[in-house]
């Protein structure tokens, strides 16, 4: 996030407020889960939505090496072909995993905030991102 293409993410960062009522709760869970996130660097969504969770996850202290960003392009492709067989339609999309199989995500924004939709995730509380249908 040193990127000239990334210079809104200090300020997104630093001057979101962290619901700390929500994320009193127990959110032990989450150190089961891997995640990746899927963004682009101009996308206004990725902008707003990635610093956020990133500064949730240094709060819950949750470690790097269960965390994967991956960049897209405009076409929502990777240098690598990360996002394979994963169907992001929309950025930025965060996938939770567990031993390698997707649990749930969040497409583009959360339902409520970020806190509280993933810990409906992480406690298996029948969560389905904004975009879900059957």
């Amino acid at each position: 996030f040193n990127s000239p293409n990334t210079e809104w993410f200090k300020n997104n960062y630093d001057s979101y407020k962290i619901d700390t009522n929500t994320l009193n709760n127990d959110y032990s869970n989450i150190y089961e889960y891997e995640i990746e996130i899927y963004m682009i660097t101009r996308c206004h969504d990725s902008e707003r939505e990635v610093p956020r969770m990133i500064k949730i996850l240094n709060q819950l202290n949750f470690s790097e090496e269960n965390l994967k960003i991956i960049l897209l392009n405009s076409e929502k492709k990777s240098s690598d072909g990360y996002e394979k067989g994963k169907n992001i339609t929309n950025t930025p999309t965060i996938i939770f995993s567990k031993n390698s199989i997707e649990k749930n995500r969040i497409v583009e924004f959360p339902h409520e905030n970020l806190e509280k939709d993933i810990l409906n995730i992480i406690n298996n509380k029948n969560y389905k991102h904004v975009y879900y249908s059957k």
